[in-house]
């Protein structure tokens, strides 16, 4: 985790395999076979699939046309995403596609749980997961590793960047990663919905996903049968990269003092339910490990950085406050448990997720060129968002990542705008989201005029999870019915559909 979130502030970027398949594939289809048989069984490294799980390649085109068709060159290069299929146990009705955040997060085995209501949904509905475009084991896939012989010392932080960026398109080719963002993925859901063989879509999106779903929307209106958009990007924001940044700033500094609040009430940890105090509480202790760091079992240092990745990583979720809270309480003491170093090492993501978030969220901008007063204007604004973790005066006046990487593709230029609202849309979300803010919901849900479903808590999706039993009896019903006919009656006190009136 420690060079996955340093790797993530300080240099995203990716490799692509050069190797590609050529072809038509207008008429592709996938071949399932048991993911326990080979090429397949290492799919999943130590993570273990139900014996149930099929795999498969599906071929797209690695470059599609302004609407979404083939290019008419037989030898375009084919990019093979990697699926899975957990069948139906009784008479299928379709297929539920699973689209996975990040960007850059693997989906070819999507957790589901196996209470009810899911388990309705295992009956009659195929489970669909798949790494997107340059993911996980879909080909070519993003990974940004440079020989160690080639990386220099004693250079500059912009340098360091520079020369991973100049690896990544060495490695890569210019042509690959300009075909490899957002714009492709949402002509990647259409080709998979149509090799399923379904009339229209079902799918349940999260997070990063959210925003592919709606550019679906956007594309295809008629297409949609049901979409349950779980954690929502707001995707008329896709123009103002920093109006997001700062938004979610905000409300990462609201759940961290929601957390500071529940550690002192609960006394799991040494921080003050007033605020400022709490911030300078934290201060105190990002000061004693930045002058000071501790040391794991395996001698490695861990630093203020670390706990800084530790906690915007753990507050996502209200269920890893209390490992937050021993870390905050431990590092405070000078000592280092196990559990503590097992959330240091783990993560979400590998380093080639981190490097596939950096490089998709690089090509889906515009090319933005700052001045240093604009870029210090901007860094002071995000540091003040959230101030918790921003507790050294001095900002840098670096360029951003974004800004030295030069190919870029400009995901809202390239958006098809349709009159035509799509029905069947359902729009979760946590009342105090820190990643992805509610407000987000509220706008889309807008947008779409699409009933939204809001869960009074903290906490960063959760739909077919099992944890929220409204959440999930709503995902199980949504399928079946218009956002016109969809009523709600909570079975938690917590669990709410949004109305206009309510703000």
């Amino acid at each position: 985790m420690r060079v996955i979130m340093k790797s993530l502030r300080r240099t995203l970027v990716f490799f692509i395999f050069s190797v590609f398949l050529c072809g038509t594939v207008s008429a592709r289809q996938i071949e399932w076979q048991s993911c326990m048989t080979s090429p397949y069984s290492d799919w999943f490294g130590t993570e273990s699939s139900s014996p149930e799980l099929l795999c498969g390649y599906l071929s797209v085109p690695l470059k599609y046309t302004d609407t979404g068709e083939d290019v008419s060159d037989e030898n375009i290069p084919l990019v093979r995403l990697a699926m899975t299929k957990l069948p139906a146990k009784s008479k299928r009705k379709g297929s539920i596609i699973i689209i996975s955040g990040g960007p850059g997060l693997p989906g070819i085995n999507p957790y589901i749980s196996f209470d009810w209501p899911v388990t309705n949904l295992r009956e009659s509905w195929d489970i669909i997961g798949f790494d997107p475009r340059g993911v996980g084991q879909s080909f070519p896939a993003i990974n940004c590793q440079q020989p160690n012989q080639e990386r220099s010392v004693n250079v500059s932080e912009k340098q360091l960047i520079l020369q991973k960026i100049n690896a990544c398109i060495h490695n890569t080719g210019a042509e690959v990663i300009r075909h490899i963002g957002s714009h492709e993925a949402v002509y990647d859901i259409e080709r998979i919905r149509q090799a399923l063989g379904d009339k229209q879509l079902t799918a349940v999106a999260y997070s990063y996903g959210t925003q592919i779903a709606a550019l679906y929307a956007e594309r295809f209106p008629s297409s949609i049968r049901s979409i349950v958009f779980d954690g929502v990007v707001d995707i008329d924001d896709l123009n103002d990269n920093f109006s997001w940044k700062l938004r979610q700033a905000h409300s990462y500094q609201e759940t961290f003092d929601r957390f500071a609040a529940w550690c002192a009430r609960t006394k799991s940890c040494p921080l003050s339910s007033d605020r400022n105090q709490a911030i300078h509480q934290f201060h105190q202790l990002l000061l004693k490990l930045h002058n000071s760091p501790l040391t794991d079992s395996r001698g490695e240092s861990i630093s203020s950085d670390d706990l800084i990745s530790l906690t915007t990583e753990l507050l996502l979720w209200r269920s890893s406050w209390p490992t937050l809270a021993t870390a905050v309480r431990q590092f405070s003491q000078g000592i280092v448990s196990n559990e503590i170093e097992t959330a240091l090492n783990s993560s979400i993501a590998s380093e080639k997720v981190s490097d596939a978030l950096g490089v998709i969220l690089c090509v889906d901008q515009s090319d933005e060129q700052l001045s240093q007063e604009q870029r210090k204007s901007r860094k002071k604004a995000l540091a003040d968002a959230f101030p918790a973790v921003n507790f050294e005066r001095e900002q840098s006046d670096l360029p951003e990542f974004c800004e030295l990487w030069p190919i870029h593709r400009d995901l809202q230029q390239t958006r098809l705008k349709n009159t035509v609202l799509p029905s069947g849309l359902l729009f979760v979300a946590h009342k105090y989201d820190p990643t992805t803010p509610w407000i987000n919901a509220r706008k889309m849900a807008d947008k779409f005029s699409a009933p939204l479903l809001t869960i009074n808590g903290d906490g960063h999706t959760l739909a077919l999870a099992g944890s929220n039993l409204c959440v999930d009896e709503a995902v199980w019903i949504c399928p079946y019915i218009s956002r016109h006919l969809l009523s709600l009656n909570p079975l938690q006190a917590r669990c709410r559909r949004y109305s206009r009136g309510e703000r």
